[in-house]
């Protein structure tokens, strides 16, 4: 959709260190940090301060989840999504800083439908999302001059909602739900179907930037299902069809999914 972004580990620069010994640092998962340290001295230390308070706030909220999942599930193990969201310096969190740039064509922006980004879902657990900010052709912050670019979700229902920082408030973070997190909760909670809306024409003259944390286990650990429950049980809750069939191809005998394979 016409975006760059630059990923990195909330804590450290080789993720491989947030491993427990003898454990294989896949690639997928575990690849150093690369920082533009000489054109962007201040980034690393800047984005690392955001990052590290970030985690915290998500764990706060994964408690609160895993209370509110063992009143639904009788048997469900507590402290669950808490020791999954681990904290920066032992995780497997991924945190990308996203620009979304302005369409030089038509053509351009037919191709991409007028979607920065197309409808998704994201894979992990929690998405920690800070509102994203316009900014003009000198990198000075602007309102954006159409309002109806930016963030969008789907409910359980279908209906699409723009989501905006609320009036009168200051600073804010939203959350999204992952995949992942539809399996760990037993299908009380549903992974959000968003994307962001482009500009309605090219050459508008700014871009949007935001910064997104996912949330995520290491590549070796399980995705458990709540004590008692079936794959077939979660996947009977799953509105989106393509995610139920995932789960009903699952053993029958399983009780949970290695977090790499489930990303595969």
């Amino acid at each position: 959709g016409n975006r760059t972004g630059f990923y990195f580990h909330p804590a450290v620069d080789n993720p491989a260190e947030c491993l427990p010994v003898g454990v294989t640092a896949d690639p997928t998962f575990y690849s150093p940090n690369l920082w533009p340290d000489k054109d962007l001295p201040n980034l690393r230390p800047l984005a690392r301060e955001a990052a590290v308070e970030l985690v915290e706030v998500g764990r706060r909220l994964a408690a609160a989840v895993d209370w509110r999942c063992s009143q639904v599930h009788p048997h469900y193990r507590p402290g669950t999504l808490q020791r999954l969201v681990a904290p920066a310096e032992k995780c497997n969190h991924k945190c990308r800083l996203i620009c979304y740039h302005e369409y030089e064509t038509a053509e351009q922006r037919a191709a991409f439908k007028g979607m920065w980004a197309p409808p998704h879902k994201d894979t992990g657990l929690l998405t920690i999302l800070l509102p994203g900010i316009f900014l003009d052709s000198t990198g000075e912050q602007l309102t954006c001059p159409d309002p109806e670019v930016g963030l969008y979700v789907k409910d359980r229902k279908g209906k699409i909602v723009q989501i905006r920082k609320p009036d009168g408030v200051g600073e804010c973070i939203f959350f999204q739900v992952g995949e992942a997190l539809q399996v760990v909760s037993g299908g009380l909670y549903h992974a959000t179907e968003h994307c962001v809306r482009g500009p309605p024409s090219h050459g508008g003259g700014y871009e949007r930037a935001t910064m997104a944390v996912f949330l995520q286990p290491h590549g070796h650990e399980e995705l458990p299902l709540p004590e008692g429950m079936s794959m077939a049980e979660v996947a009977e809750r799953a509105y989106d069809g393509l995610f139920r069939m995932f789960l009903l191809y699952q053993p029958k005998e399983a009780r949970g999914i290695n977090f790499l394979h489930f990303c595969q």
